[in-house]
């Protein structure tokens, strides 16, 4: 590439800046794409964004994406909350949509209470796109009472982008499951269930580790709790019994702070105990093994997720009504105080994801302007 003055001919070879501009961020990557039209068609070109993927966004260190409602002014707004390395916050309002997953810079959204003919979208916040996704392809009997869940993630072996929905009809036997395709943009029904599934319904929790789905699911003959998945590659349902001194516990279907959540290459799940520990079951070879026990003494402690280096998110109370924030590290057994204080009005959600940014969507024919997210700034940071 040459400078447009023949005087001062500057050449950099296409591989070394291809090298140089794949270490950058996606703010900076935008701004370069006004620089030239080669540079515009490089940044914008598939196999670019791709790469930048693979070599930038998943070596980051990635920030938490909370979900935060807040019943000040407009009632139940919907939030979304960016932390850097400092903690400072950088908040997204939604405007009353629902998070249910994010992957490699992309997030999966539909209105609060999702149900079959709610809209559901793929955005990337940091590009301001988005694609809308088609109509769904189920459909429930008449007047029948149902529960509608949505999973998103990536499948690295397809590498493709995957949103799984899950229905499950209350007293009525009845389960569908669908999946759709980033690539194809559409639907496929799953027409061959497990016997197994159909008798079960969805008790919480939904999670994508590795392009596999995750929920955990209540069977009716004996109200066992199971952890059930599905492969979006093989399309092939498993099960897992979660363990008898979890699910036989009355107190375990009343807690809301129990949860399922990728970590590592697997799943886990985190259950909020009421002697102020967590306990963590990991998914090892078909077995869900507890691995690690959180104290936090007097402090009621909430878990809400994970980043990619083994740092817990924990919500804690002190002080009364004051809500907190704190980032345990199960390898060296240390809690980082964040000083962030949530405010009396607003409540989080008992689930996060990680966020970081990409390019992805950005010259997707599909893809258009993102209008409805604006900047605001709810928390307060402290002392503690």
């Amino acid at each position: 590439m040459r400078s447009t003055s023949s005087e001062n001919s500057i050449y950099i070879p296409e591989e070394i800046l291809i090298h140089i501009l794949l270490r950058l961020p996606v703010k900076s990557l935008a701004r370069f794409m006004c620089v030239c039209k080669s540079w515009s068609d490089l940044i914008g070109n598939s196999s670019f964004i791709g790469r930048h993927v693979n070599s930038y966004v998943k070596n980051l260190n990635h920030t938490f994406l909370v979900g935060l409602q807040c019943n000040e002014g407009k009632p139940k707004i919907r939030h979304s909350i960016f932390f850097n390395e400092t903690f400072k916050a950088r908040c997204l309002d939604m405007g009353g949509l629902r998070l249910h997953g994010s992957s490699n810079g992309l997030l999966c959204l539909s209105s609060k209470s999702p149900d079959l003919n709610s809209p559901v979208s793929i955005c990337n916040p940091s590009i301001m796109k988005y694609v809308g996704l088609p109509d769904t392809n189920l459909s429930c009997p008449p007047n029948s009472e149902y529960h509608c869940v949505l999973a998103f993630g990536f499948n690295p072996g397809l590498n493709d982008y995957k949103v799984v929905r899950l229905v499950t009809i209350y007293r009525q036997h009845y389960i569908e499951v669908e999946v759709y395709s980033l690539s194809t943009h559409s639907w496929k029904i799953i027409g061959v269930l497990p016997p197994w599934i159909i008798s079960m319904d969805w008790s919480f929790g939904h999670a994508v580790s590795n392009g596999v789905a995750y929920w955990i699911m209540r069977a009716e003959r004996d109200c066992s709790l199971h952890l059930v998945s599905f492969d979006t590659g093989s399309e092939v349902f498993e099960k897992v019994l979660l363990p008898e001194g979890i699910w036989e516990s009355p107190q375990y279907y009343l807690d809301s702070s129990n949860d399922i959540q990728p970590y590592k290459e697997s799943v886990c799940l985190m259950e909020s105990e009421a002697d102020n520990r967590i306990d963590i079951w990991v998914l090892q070879e078909k077995c869900l093994n507890k691995l690690h026990t959180v104290w936090f003494p007097g402090r009621s402690p909430v878990p809400l997720g994970f980043k990619t280096n083994d740092e817990l998110l924990v919500k804690y109370r002190k002080h009364g009504r004051c809500q907190y924030l704190a980032i345990y590290n199960l390898q060296t057994k240390q809690i980082n105080e964040t000083r962030v204080t949530l405010p009396v009005h607003c409540y989080l959600d008992n689930h996060v994801d990680t966020y970081a940014a990409s390019l992805l969507l950005l010259k997707d024919i599909r893809a258009q302007e993102l209008r409805r997210i604006s900047c605001v700034f709810p928390l307060c940071r402290g002392r503690n």
